[in-house]
């Protein structure tokens, strides 16, 4: 049975290369019905991050990718070192006791002689006996495997073919720490056996450790699995994507308001082409086409303008009653504790401001809802778009007089607003199809003035909504109501 994995570090919020992983692992292990699973190795206890693995799950949640098992590697420790053991009783592996201080001034040595920093295998000549004496004596002490001298190691990745090592430029790695945690090193190989990991999809910077991980399988004589260094994907200036950059978190998004099926659509065609050439589909249709073999290694660049577009279309093929829906859950969002918890994330507006656009959108009603919807979805390309385009719906906003006398003077602005206003407050009822008669009734009007017509508009547009954009002008004053329009209007 086909079975994959993804084993994050606990170390922030869900990392947008993670996901990448999780994706295709997951369409890969449903086209060829099999499992995909989450270890946690959190071996690291100086880069855990308190809350991470929750972070990680609801990370997971929103994007709707659900997995068949899950493991946390510092709850298997004894497992570690059982197989640690192992290696050392099969002369695979030694004890070291090299202090702290031995090595920082080995490695500064090295770096003097401007030679790459490696261990100078200073106690692997110790006699296991003796070695086993200084253990049980109390000495402090790690495990590090023994790489051979002078051999070739030749290693199999699935998109890049075979790459060969030579043995003299691989380090006597340290699989046992001395808090009795192991590496990745160890820990990952042991897992990726013992949970029969047939696929290991994982990022490019474990190449350089890829012989040392090939040598452990054999140290154990197990069967490998199939390994697949993912491209590594890059922003639009080549650099790799970092932690410190925003759009590199997953939750970036979200806090944006995209959808996350657009953001698993974008990222599934970073090294990889659908084969009809598409560029819209569902995490579905993906899976039933995906294959670990079509990958590309070349680095892929992400694109935030792409992906922006790419969303943008999302938004504007959901129906009017969806988009309120996915509108109003985000918004929700949005004022939780959970969002306004993180202080990561530059935020451009207030707790407050998601607060009254959500009440805003609870008192209309749903033909009224669903106009708004229609006047918007196809003017934003993600959910935050919308605030400044609305905000005149929630908060009184302010006249600017110089943009509001920009091609006319203020007493010919003033005229045209009385008229308008007299207009209005005489239209018979208060529906969208009269308001419509008085948008023809107001494009005549710029006949009437010698005007052209976009100058009728604009003085109502800026009274209204304190900008020249705004979603369509008379479905907005329909749906700003007849009171409203009429006082913000007489400003």
């Amino acid at each position: 049975m086909v079975k994959t994995r993804i084993a994050p570090s606990p170390t922030g919020f869900l990392h947008l290369g993670t996901l990448y992983q999780a994706l295709l692992d997951k369409a890969f292990a449903i086209r060829n019905n099999g499992k995909f699973i989450v270890r946690i190795e959190d071996t690291d206890t100086n880069r855990y991050v308190e809350g991470a693995v929750d972070a990680l799950y609801k990370g997971l949640k929103w994007v709707n990718i659900s997995f068949d098992e899950t493991y946390i590697q510092s709850e298997r420790l004894d497992i570690y070192k059982k197989h640690a053991d192992e290696l050392i009783e099969k002369g695979h592996a030694y004890y070291c006791f090299c202090t702290e201080e031995r090595l920082t001034k080995l490695r500064e040595e090295q770096s003097k002689k401007k030679v790459p920093p490696m261990y100078d295998k200073h106690c692997r000549s110790i006699n296991i006996d003796e070695a086993k004496k200084r253990v049980d004596a109390g000495e402090k002490f790690v495990i590090r495997m023994k790489i051979p001298e002078n051999t070739k190691i030749l290693v199999h990745d699935l998109i890049r073919g075979d790459i060969e090592f030579d043995s003299s430029a691989v380090d006597d790695q340290v699989i046992m720490k001395g808090n009795g945690f192991p590496t990745y090193h160890l820990a990952a190989m042991v897992d990726d056996h013992l949970m029969e990991i047939t696929h290991v999809l994982r990022g490019p910077e474990w190449i350089t450790s890829f012989p040392k991980h090939k040598l452990l399988y054999d140290y154990f004589d197990w069967e490998m699995p199939v390994f697949v260094h993912t491209p590594l994907i890059t922003d639009m200036s080549g650099a790799k994507l970092s932690k410190r950059k925003g759009h590199s978190s997953v939750d970036w998004f979200r806090r944006k308001g995209y959808l996350p099926e657009a953001v698993l659509n974008f990222i599934s065609l970073l090294g990889w082409s659908h084969p009809e050439g598409k560029e819209i589909f569902s995490f579905d249709e993906f899976s039933k086409v995906f294959d670990f073999k079509d990958l590309s290694a070349v680095s892929p660049k992400f694109d935030l303008v792409k992906m922006e577009w790419m969303n943008g279309q999302y938004l504007q093929n959901l129906s009017d009653e969806e988009f309120i829906n996915r509108l109003t859950s985000w918004l929700k969002y949005c004022i939780s504790s959970e969002y306004q918890g993180a202080t990561e994330f530059e935020t451009h507006w207030t707790p407050n401001d998601y607060k009254l656009m959500l009440n805003f959108l609870n008192s209309l009603n749903d033909e009224t809802k669903l106009l708004f919807a229609e006047i918007n979805n196809q003017r934003i390309k993600k959910f935050e778009d919308l605030l400044p385009l609305n905000n005149f719906f929630v908060k009184d906003t302010e006249i600017n007089q110089e943009l509001l006398t920009k091609n006319k003077s203020k007493e010919e602005i003033k005229s045209h607003m009385n008229w308008f206003l007299s207009e209005l407050e005489n239209l018979g009822d208060w529906n969208l199809e009269s308001l419509k008669g008085l948008e023809e009734k107001t494009v005549k009007r710029a006949s009437e003035l010698g005007w052209k017509v976009g100058e009728v508009f604009h003085p109502i547009r800026v009274l209204l909504a304190g900008s020249t954009i705004s979603p369509p002008l008379f479905e907005s004053i329909f749906i700003f109501g007849k009171e409203k329009t009429i006082k913000s209007l007489n400003r």
